[in-house]
């Protein structure tokens, strides 16, 4: 049971840093861009605020539904070990 905790967390934990890396990967690049183009200050803040904003909706949009099926698989395991399992310690450990 322990296993499926920690793959589920895993693999939660795994694409949260790959969405990040993505992010990171996108304001470099149009960080870089908009320097190039003379725009610097804070018109670039502004212009990179809302891109990371737009960039956070589309990954929620994207994997929205895998986090909350990940999430909901965790829930069931956790309650399929309270139900189970009675005799051990009333917490969960990850």
């Amino acid at each position: 049971m322990q296993h499926l905790y920690n793959l589920i967390v895993g693999l939660i934990v795994g694409l949260f840093s790959l969405i990040v890396a993505a992010i990171a990967v996108i304001e470099h690049g149009a960080r870089v861009a908009l320097m190039r183009i003379g725009i610097g200050g804070e018109a670039q803040t502004a212009l990179l605020a809302l891109l990371l904003l737009a960039l956070i909706v589309v990954a929620l949009r994207l994997f929205g539904r895998l986090f909350g099926v990940l999430i909901a698989i965790l829930l069931v395991l956790v309650l399929l070990h309270a139900l189970f399992a009675p005799g051990m310690s009333g917490t969960v450990s990850f």
